[in-house]
Parts: structure tokens; C-alpha cells; sequence
């Protein structure tokens, strides 16, 4: 799996939004600036985290992005799958049929395997665990992420 510009993209605009939560909505101006991508490409971006009920809009002077649930109830797969359809390694995975040899498939078992792996991985991991991670060591490395396993 290749994370893709939108999924990069959409995480650094849906944490900004986290950062907030509870407070005013942040305006698109606002991230668009802060993460230096560009308004109309992150219009596109939010407009999929909102039809995802990962965010909702209001408009106005006041108008901006907030979350719709709670940041420790809003897993990283989530916000992946909203963003990227195509979150298997091979084809295979979730539709067998496009492949004359799934059934008998040698490696087939290992695509799943790896990616029913990685789908626990990403949910392991809430809005709330990054933001708090970002607050206690200025910086997101999964190595800090990993420790809040334990």
C-alpha cells in the first residue's frame, strides 16, 4: 500500500481540525496555510472527510471544519479508507474474482494476512493518540505511537 498525496494530505488537515476540538471551527484558509497545500486541492480533501462523517462544515464568517465524533473515538483507518478506496496490496484481497487463480493462489494468503495486518496497525492508533503524542514530545514518530500500546 502506497499512501497517496489526498491520504497524506487529509491527515495533516484532519489533525489541524482535532487540535480544536471543542473550539472554534478552523477555516480552510487557516489550514491551507498552516500546511501549505493548496485551497483547491484541500477543498477537495475535506469535502471527502465530510461526506465520510469524519468532519462536518459550517458556513459563515465563523464557518470552518470540526470534527464530527470525539478525537479518541476517530481511528487512522478510518481517515485512510474515507480518503484511499484502494488500501490492499493486490487486487485479490477483497474482490477474488479478479483473478482466475484465487482460489488455489499460493500467495494469496500472505496479501491477506499482511493486509488485515495493516488495517489493525491503522486502527490501533486514534486522532487523540497523535495529538497527544505531538503535545508531550513536539514531534509524531511512531516509535512514541508504538509505547501507548503497552
Amino acid at each position: 500500500m502506497k499512501v497517496n498525496t489526498k491520504v497524506r494530505y487529509g491527515l495533516r488537515a484532519i489533525l489541524q481540525i482535532a487540535e480544536s476540538y471543542g473550539g472554534d471551527p478552523v477555516p480552510i484558509s487557516t489550514i491551507s496555510d498552516t500546511q501549505e497545500i493548496s485551497g483547491k486541492y484541500l477543498e477537495q480533501v475535506v469535502g471527502t472527510l465530510r461526506r465520510a462523517e469524519l468532519i462536518n462544515s459550517r458556513k459563515g464568517v465563523r464557518g470552518g471544519y470540526t470534527l464530527c465524533r470525539d478525537p479518541k473515538e476517530i481511528n487512522l483507518w478510518e481517515i485512510i479508507t474515507a480518503l484511499d478506496n484502494h488500501t490492499t496490496l493486490v487486487d485479490c484481497v477483497l474482490e477474488p474474482d479478479v483473478c482466475d487463480r484465487s482460489d488455489d493462489c499460493l500467495t494469496r494468503s500472505i496479501w491477506t494476512l499482511l493486509s488485515a495486518r495493516m488495517k489493525e496497525f491503522w486502527s490501533s492508533f486514534t486522532l487523540e493518540d497523535l495529538l497527544t503524542t505531538m503535545k508531550e514530545t513536539g514531534d509524531v514518530g511512531l516509535q512514541q505511537l508504538g509505547s501507548l500500546e503497552d
